[in-house]
């Protein structure tokens, strides 16, 4: 069954919710434009997303750096040294620097249209992105505030 946008993302809320184990429950969203969600815990600038790229037909899942572009590229730099451990649970993952002095850790997966299926493949994935990086976010963050 198609879904509209609103409905997808507000499924896509709902589930990560269930499906993410307690202690990672207390995320909070900011919904963008009308194809994509923020999801995040400590700071906004560090948060995952999922985004619908309509005219690729594609869904992008993955945590987004948009803070500095000193702390982008220190978040970026942590990460890169991270990656065998980042792929062995997220095989299909990809680091990249990104516009505006961003960077972003993500996949896309095919998704020429919003449905039921896209939305389960969606929390899957969107789940597993916050239990494996979530703990080696934190640990970054508490590298970078015990250095300032």
């Amino acid at each position: 069954m198609l879904l509209a946008p609103s409905d997808f993302f507000a499924g896509l809320r709902k589930g990560l919710k269930a499906k993410l184990p307690a202690a990672l429950r207390g995320f909070r969203t900011t919904r963008g434009r009308g194809r994509l969600i923020k999801v995040y815990f400590e700071q906004p600038a560090f948060h995952y997303e999922a985004w619908h790229h309509t005219g690729a037909g594609r869904l992008e899942v993955g945590l987004h750096f948009e803070a500095s572009a000193a702390e982008n590229q220190a978040a970026f730099d942590f990460f890169r040294a991270r990656m065998v451990e980042v792929k062995a649970r997220l095989p299909r993952a990809e680091l990249e620097p990104w516009d505006r002095g961003w960077s972003r850790l993500y996949e896309t997966a095919q998704a020429a249209r919003l449905d039921e299926d896209v939305l389960a493949r969606a929390v899957e994935c969107m789940a597993t992105y916050v239990v494996t990086l979530q703990p080696l976010l934190e640990e970054f963050m508490r590298r970078r505030d015990e250095n300032s």
